[in-house]
């Protein structure tokens, strides 16, 4: 029944435009909703004893003219009293508001994000688990910094094994709204600094918004485990909206960028860990071109499909070079598709099916660089996973994949089903076994089984996250 559901969402893909499809990103409009909410929370707070006592004045005068009411029952005299109830002036109304020096404060938002593994992926795979571990710390502050922009760093904090730990920048940028900032009848955006790269589905998430307790493995394999992050600027460019009679809407969008070819050069990347076994160190001096195309359809009230492509090449020769002075060219192409649709405003019964297909070309050269290879490398790998939900706090899902590796002849098959439990908004609870089959023509035939069980729970203000709570 898996491979028939791959075929149908493959079609699917192939039916969509020339240049590709993706999803309409609503992410900035829910940051100012969210935004102006955050901002009126502050302001209720500190008005909060003003209106608790005009409440009480009004709570005493309102008895006093129900007695007066039920007083006078007949004719003319209950108009009158209701009169008085909505004449104006008949309550005081609150101060006006004053500024205070904690309006200015960033929104800082902590996740936390611990896992248990067991398993025998020690004992095939050499990996360190069978082990408790928190296995990422990441805070996220946003402050605005005038109407047309806003301020974003994501600082990580993440185990290294052995009890260490390691902290990076997983995103530090300035959010420009293009259209306010230029006076143009546009919602186009800018990101200018550090950030999750705009390629394929998976990859734009942090690890405490994915649907699974692991990425997959054709993003592990190709991209990276953590993903790819770039410095440079994105550009967010709303291509057309078409709505229909009946309310239903398309929208196409663009996104571009220009990055550091350490994007892929960095130890974190598929390429990377290829380069540190082979014993190579990796630089750039050029950067790397990545666009992705959106789809977004309302299907109707309850549902929608989204449709994607993204393309990632490097610009200039010299986009990743090895410490031999040779030089690798990266070609990768991302196709992915994601549908939802929900039994009723509830949720429940609700479904989130999403496909993903990666393919990268890396041209090593002629010349030898340490153990890399020679000459053009492909790799491919494929995912889909669909999840149900159980109840208004409870998912299923499984995920089924198939990778080939950047850094390796293993090709890895991944079944994962998992079980997520939300008692509330800011702290969940997941249950995911997983059964690899990994075929490697060096090393031979490995199953590995390992069950994980993690815990995410959020301290402060957040931004919406695509899959914190699929509602």
């Amino acid at each position: 029944m898996i491979v028939p559901l791959i075929g149908a969402v493959l079609a699917l893909l192939c039916l969509g435009p020339a240049a590709g499809a993706q999803v309409r990103d609503d992410t900035q409009d829910l940051l100012r909703t969210m935004r102006a909410e955050l901002q009126a929370e502050r302001a209720a707070r500190e008005v909060m004893a003003t209106e608790l006592a005009i409440e009480r004045e009004a709570r005493r005068a309102l008895e006093q003219r129900v007695g007066e009411l039920e007083a006078a029952r007949a004719g003319d005299g209950i108009e009158d009293q209701l009169r008085t109830l909505i004449e104006p002036g008949a309550f005081e109304t609150a101060p006006a508001r004053t500024s205070f020096a904690s309006d200015f404060n960033p929104a800082i938002g902590v996740f936390a994000d611990s896992v248990i593994e067991a398993g025998n992926a020690s004992e095939k795979l050499g990996e360190d688990g069978d082990r408790f571990s928190l296995r990422e710390i990441e805070m996220d502050i946003r402050a605005p910094i005038s109407p047309w922009a806003e301020g974003v760093l994501v600082v990580a904090y993440e185990d290294a094994g052995a009890g260490e730990t390691e902290t990076r920048i997983e995103e530090a940028y300035i959010d420009l709204q293009a259209g306010d900032l230029l006076d143009l009848d546009t919602d186009a955006q800018a990101k200018v600094g550090r950030f999750r790269a705009p390629f394929g589905a998976t990859n734009r998430l942090h690890t405490h918004d994915l649907i699974q307790t692991d990425r997959p493995y054709a993003v592990q394999n190709i991209l990276g485990e953590e993903g790819i992050v770039g410095d440079g600027i994105e550009l967010t460019l709303p291509v057309s909206h078409r709505e229909t009679e009946d309310g239903r809407g398309r929208t196409s969008t663009a996104h571009i960028a220009l990055v550091n070819g350490e994007l892929l050069a960095r130890e974190e990347s598929a390429l990377g860990v290829q380069a540190d076994d082979a014993g190579v160190e990796l630089d750039s001096d050029s950067p790397i071109f990545l666009a992705r195309w959106s789809e977004f359809w309302e299907l109707d009230e309850l549902s929608d499909v989204e449709f994607g492509v993204s393309y990632l090449r490097n610009v200039g020769d010299d986009a990743v070079q090895t410490d031999a002075g040779t030089d690798i060219e990266p070609e990768i192409y991302a196709f992915d598709a994601t549908w939802r649709s929900d039994s009723d405003e509830s949720g429940v019964g609700g479904w989130v099916v999403q496909s993903e297909v990666i393919h990268s070309e890396l041209d090593f050269g002629n010349t030898a660089a340490g153990d890399l290879p020679t000459g053009d490398e492909s790799a491919h790998g494929h995912y889909i996973v669909a999840q149900r939900q159980m109840s208004p706090n409870t998912y299923a899902g499984l995920r089924y994949g198939k990778s080939d590796s950047i850094a390796g002849d293993a090709e890895v098959t991944d079944i994962s089903p998992f079980v997520s439990w939300y008692p509330d908004e800011f702290f969940r609870i997941r249950l995911q076994g997983q059964h690899l089959d990994v075929d490697d023509s060096s090393s031979g035939d490995e199953s590995v089984t390992r069950v994980f069980l993690q815990f995410t729970w959020n301290i402060g203000a957040h931004q919406p996250h695509p899959y914190w709570v699929n509602r």
